[in-house]
């Protein structure tokens, strides 16, 4: 039974400092391993469950924000409103296009600000099976991947905050 992960916010200076540290890349062997695989269960059961203190839910769960450095996270996809696993992602803009819009993070309570985001982004990621996926994400969806792609860097969005 997945069971809801703690989530690290800035509010304890030794939860901030986790969150500051740049994530881990995850082996092949540990992505198929069966603690790796109920992890994943978990993160995924946190970004379904958890609410903002302002009511607001995930749209997406990076692991540093629950304590673990791995480079994983899950973002919620727009046309199924499930959840999906990234693993080892990286990921390049298809052009310059860039837009600015509200930012939350369940990290940093009570707190929005404007970012700049690319519009439309190429990504390449391990899925919890370990098979190499490719995708193109527009808008809000590109948003998020970035958002928690910054996650793994150790940057959180108030960092890139626009006037």
């Amino acid at each position: 039974m997945p069971k809801i992960l703690k989530i690290y916010t800035i509010e304890d200076k030794k939860e901030e400092e986790l969150l500051r540290k740049v994530s881990k890349e995850v082996s092949k062997s540990e992505i198929l391993s069966k603690e790796f695989q109920i992890f994943l269960d978990d993160l995924l059961f946190t970004a379904q469950e958890v609410k903002t203190q302002e009511g607001y839910s995930a749209a997406g769960l990076a692991s540093i924000q629950v304590g673990i450095d791995k480079r994983v996270f899950c973002i919620l996809k727009e046309d199924s409103g499930e959840f999906e696993i990234m693993i080892n992602p990286e990921f390049k803009p298809i052009n310059d296009e860039r837009f600015i819009d509200l930012e939350g993070c369940l990290s940093i309570p009570n707190r929005e600000g404007r970012v700049s985001r690319f519009k439309k982004v190429k990504v390449k990621y391990l899925d919890r099976k370990g098979k190499i996926r490719k995708a193109v994400f527009r808008n809000q969806e590109a948003r998020e991947i970035q958002h928690e792609y910054d996650h793994l860097e150790g940057v959180l969005f108030t960092d890139k905050l626009s006037d």
